[in-house]
């Protein structure tokens, strides 16, 4: 029996059931890209006025703490373990999906995949896969352009920062595929890489984050 990655009980999962109630989810999400909304069953004017190329967002928690503090150290502090808590999170997400639409990890520049060592999105995407017995598409779609951190720009430079960043290097033969990201923020990330898939002939995008940001207004 493993130990909670919070609390340190035995537990059989990453996390236990006291600390299971950190992850929370979005509160009204947008029913595109599941930013929190005041009300129900409402989109986000973003997404009411520019639709994403995927078709949903299906996200496990906001981005707060200590959820925002277990993605820095995936990302930054090598903690990999941090990767099986998100994959764990997400199953219940992707559980009723039909088992055959596979999972694309969102993808790092080769300079910074060397410059880390590892994806944190394929790393979530591996493990979810194997526990579903779903088709992992790691090697399908490459980001060519060396784009800045997306943290470190505005919301407007955002948009022109990943534009044509992606494209699809083997064929594709699902219809539906799952996009898999650690964490939404704009989104801008996760339009360009869905319309990137749209153009090579997917018919259906769902966005599959661990986190979202973003306050409801």
């Amino acid at each position: 029996m493993r130990r909670c990655v919070v609390c340190q009980v035995h537990t059989p999962d990453s996390l236990c059931v006291g600390c299971q109630t950190l992850i929370q989810a979005p509160a009204n999400p947008c029913v595109s890209c599941a930013k929190p909304m005041p009300q129900a069953d409402s989109l986000c004017g973003e997404c009411r006025s520019d639709p994403p190329a995927f078709s949903r967002t299906l996200c496990a928690t906001l981005y707060q703490a200590p959820v925002s503090t277990w993605v820095q150290q995936l990302k930054f502090g090598e903690r990999l373990d941090r990767a099986r808590v998100m994959a764990e999170c997400l199953m219940p997400l992707v559980q009723g999906l039909d088992p055959t639409v596979p999972l694309v990890p969102l993808p790092l520049h080769r300079r910074r995949l060397l410059s880390r060592g590892f994806n944190q999105a394929q790393e979530i995407a591996r493990l979810l896969a194997k526990a579903q017995a779903r088709p992992l598409l790691d090697r399908h779609l490459q980001r060519v352009k060396n784009t800045a951190m997306q943290a470190e720009l505005s919301e407007r430079q955002r948009a022109a920062n990943v534009r044509a960043a992606f494209t699809v290097v083997k064929p594709i033969t699902a219809t539906t595929v799952l996009l898999l990201d650690d964490v939404m923020t704009t989104g801008q990330t996760m339009r360009a890489a869905a319309q990137c898939l749209k153009q090579a002939g997917v018919a259906k995008v769902i966005a599959v984050v661990f986190a979202r940001s973003g306050a409801a207004h």
